[in-house]
C-alpha cells in the first residue's frame, strides 16, 4: 500500500502542479506584461572589482571513507540477515506447532 501511494504522489503532485495556474487569459499574441515588456526606468550599473583569491588549504572538510567504514556496514548487514532468519524460523515452527 506504501509503494503504491508514493507511486501515486510521484505522478499526482507534478499533475496538480501544471494545472495549477489555469486563469483564462483574454491575450493571445501582441500582448505587453510587466513580466514580457522591457523595463521603463533606465538601470545604472556600477562595476564591481573582485577581490583576490584566497589560497586554498590543504586540509579536507570531512574525514576519507575507508575500509573500515565498508566493513561496518557489512558487518551490519550480516547482522540483520542473521536476525531476519532466525525470525523466519521461528514464524514457520509456530505454525508447524500450530497445525
Amino acid at each position: 500500500m506504501g509503494l503504491t501511494l508514493s507511486a501515486l504522489g510521484v505522478a499526482a503532485v507534478p499533475a496538480a502542479a501544471a494545472f495549477a495556474d489555469t486563469a483564462p487569459s483574454t491575450c493571445y499574441t501582441g500582448c505587453t506584461t510587466s513580466i514580457t515588456s522591457p523595463p521603463t526606468i533606465p538601470i545604472t550599473t556600477t562595476v564591481v572589482t573582485e577581490p583576490a583569491p584566497i589560497a586554498k588549504t590543504a586540509a579536507g572538510a570531512s574525514l576519507p571513507f575507508t575500509g573500515a567504514d565498508i566493513e561496518e556496514m557489512a558487518a551490519v548487514g550480516a547482522g540483520a540477515l542473521m536476525v531476519g532468519g532466525l525470525m523466519v524460523r521461528r514464524s514457520r515452527r509456530v505454525r508447524r506447532a500450530a497445525a
